[in-house]
């Protein structure tokens, strides 16, 4: 779930910083449930990696704590060419879809 407490205070409080922000992670990221949900069925460790890392990134920055440290954990199993915890994978898959929620709600709002 994003904090946006913890997010404006990255965005010094700039709602347009924000929305551009959201656009861009909904533009590279709004499959990520089905990549992280492919890439574990196909064992494809190290692609799962680079996406582990690059959601990890991006959902701290929105003040995102709970799916953070699945990614880091999924990143560091995958890291070492070894599959990771399922429940990790399905928290985040339910995680994704709740900040996605978010974000839609946030962009409806200011349009």
């Amino acid at each position: 779930m994003i904090d946006f407490e913890v997010l404006r205070g990255y965005m010094d409080n700039d709602e347009d910083i924000i929305a551009a922000v959201f656009m861009a992670f909904m533009e590279e990221h709004e499959n990520g449930s089905e990549t992280l949900q492919n890439l574990y069925q196909s064992q494809n460790w190290s692609e799962l990696f680079i996406t582990a890392h690059s959601l990890k990134g991006i959902l701290a920055s929105f003040g995102e704590t709970k799916a953070v440290d699945k990614l880091e954990a999924i990143e560091g199993t995958t890291r070492n060419n070894e599959s990771p915890n399922a429940e990790d994978i399905d928290f985040v898959v339910k995680e994704m879809q709740v900040i996605k929620n978010q974000i839609n709600e946030y962009l409806a709002s200011v349009a």
